[in-house]
């Protein structure tokens, strides 16, 4: 047992026992710990690590079964937009989760970017590994998590929990990556194996562009933590561009924007930049919204001084300045750009000699998502996993929706973008775990039932007439 596994297992096991809800806030704690793991071990050649968000999954998939519902049950009202969104979701699950024991058989020998090879440009001939069983699992634990949520969160105080889950969580991220950067500034030994504790996975947290040190905080490498702290900063300012203020929303967004900076991510950059983007279409600063009659224009002015501040550090730091253009503008320059497009065009000729199935799921792994899904679960799975989203974009209230959903579903499309461009995992646990905010934050939205019937249930409670004693003659005060 590691030390995460010290917090976790023991929290996990006393949600599953006596308060089951709280298993949910405690998976989006757990998502953030993408690099370490509660157990470890090994079958023959094959390491693994049980990372936190999975042993949460675990203990939700068997409330899942011990409830004893069926599909039809356990899916929103069929007038409900959110409903079409959960069948595409099992949709996914019913062509990917085969497709990672049959398509390794099918296509054997077909040259792979292995994905427990971190990404490098050595391909092998694919064969069935334990790693397509682990992804197999995954995905399986994400889709009961998403039935499971959407069964037991039904009213909006239910969803501000799991928003206040999401806070932590991202207190933790910044607050590591603060850590780490105090740390290397003082010369102390800070404890990496800790957060990135996994044998699982390549390791990224020794990484330097020039003299400057790039910081991970609790997630593999710092592209993997920037993609994340780009998708909650733009879910921030979403959330105060939509009316949200307070000292502690602004010191938020500092924090995460400065760590941001600290990982020197290319794909983090990016996926701001195109956040950031949307954004102001979709809260036009020049313009009033003609519901409110107000404007955008001091969100975006406090955005714009957190922009600015953490600019000047950067200014008037020249290697700190010099790493941020060498991992941005010049990032054509360096090997594994280059390494991230071999993948890319071998995941095209898998795509293309599998006849649009792909490999299977944990087959094949490239530089990007969509380059990645296309060679493993084929045209099919990724039509259905883009049909998800698109269906989550449409079913959007806008901007007049509270700031909490403004928040989960910017950062979600944010971190959408990231994975499009250099994260490619599938079952990625912060991806789930936004996925899931959204999802039963718009159940709530759309289906009010929960919290009506409850109303309705305490008027007739209290209309109703004194409790009879045995004899029916009501019992004296």
């Amino acid at each position: 047992m590691t030390l995460l596994g010290v917090f976790f297992i023991p929290a996990a096991l006393l949600c599953f026992l006596w308060r089951p809800f709280y298993l949910l806030p405690l998976l989006i704690v757990a998502s953030v710990f993408e690099a370490g793991s509660v157990l470890n071990g090994a079958i023959g050649n094959f390491e693994f690590g049980v990372q936190p968000f999975y042993l949460v999954e675990v203990f939700i998939a068997l409330r899942l079964v011990m409830l004893g519902l069926g599909l039809r049950k356990l899916l929103p009202r069929p007038e409900n937009p959110v409903r079409a969104i959960v069948i595409l979701v099992f949709l996914f699950w019913l062509w990917s989760f085969p497709s990672a024991f049959i398509m390794p058989h099918l296509f054997a020998g077909t040259l792979v970017s292995v994905p427990r090879n971190g990404g490098d440009a050595e391909f092998a001939p694919l064969v069935w590994n334990l790693s397509n069983l682990a992804q197999a699992g995954y995905v399986t634990l994400n889709v009961a998590t998403v039935l499971y949520a959407l069964h037991v969160v039904r009213t909006h105080g239910q969803t501000e929990q799991l928003m206040r889950a999401l806070y932590w969580a991202a207190f933790v991220v910044v607050f590591v990556g603060f850590a780490q950067f105090l740390a290397f500034q003082a010369g102390w030994d800070f404890p990496y194996e800790t957060f990135n504790s996994n044998p699982g996975y390549a390791m990224g947290f020794e990484e330097d562009i020039g003299s400057i040190h790039r910081f991970n905080s609790t997630f593999l490498e710092p592209s993997y933590a920037g993609s994340y702290l780009s998708a909650i900063s733009c879910g921030l300012l979403a959330s105060l561009l939509s009316g949200r203020r307070g000292i502690g929303l602004f010191l938020a967004l500092l924090g995460a924007v400065g760590v941001l900076f600290l990982t020197t991510s290319t794909t983090g950059f990016a996926a701001l930049a195109v956040g950031v983007f949307a954004l102001v279409i979709s809260f036009n600063p020049l313009r009033r919204h003609k519901e409110t009659g107000k404007s955008s224009a001091l969100g975006w002015t406090v955005f714009l001084v957190i922009f600015g501040l953490v600019g000047l550090v950067v200014l008037f730091n020249p290697d700190f300045s010099d790493a941020v253009l060498v991992g941005t503008f010049a990032k054509w320059e360096t090997t594994s750009f280059w390494t991230r497009l071999a993948n890319d065009v071998q995941a095209i000729r898998v795509f293309l000699d599998t006849k649009g199935l792909g490999v299977g799921l944990g087959s094949s792994r490239s530089s990007g998502l969509i380059f990645t899904m296309l060679s493993s679960v084929g045209i099919v799975g990724t039509a259905l996993f883009a049909a998800v989203f698109y269906k989550i974009v449409k079913s959007f209230p806008g901007r007049l929706v509270q700031s909490s959903l403004q928040l989960t579903f910017w950062a979600l499309l944010t971190l959408l973008v990231s994975e499009i461009l250099s994260v490619p995992d599938i079952s990625r646990p912060v991806l789930w775990g936004l996925l899931i905010l959204v999802l039963t934050q718009l159940n709530v939205h759309f289906d009010p039932r929960p919290a009506k019937e409850s109303a309705k249930k305490r008027r007739v409670v209290a209309l109703a007439p004194p409790l009879q004693g045995a004899s029916g003659v009501a019992p004296a005060n």
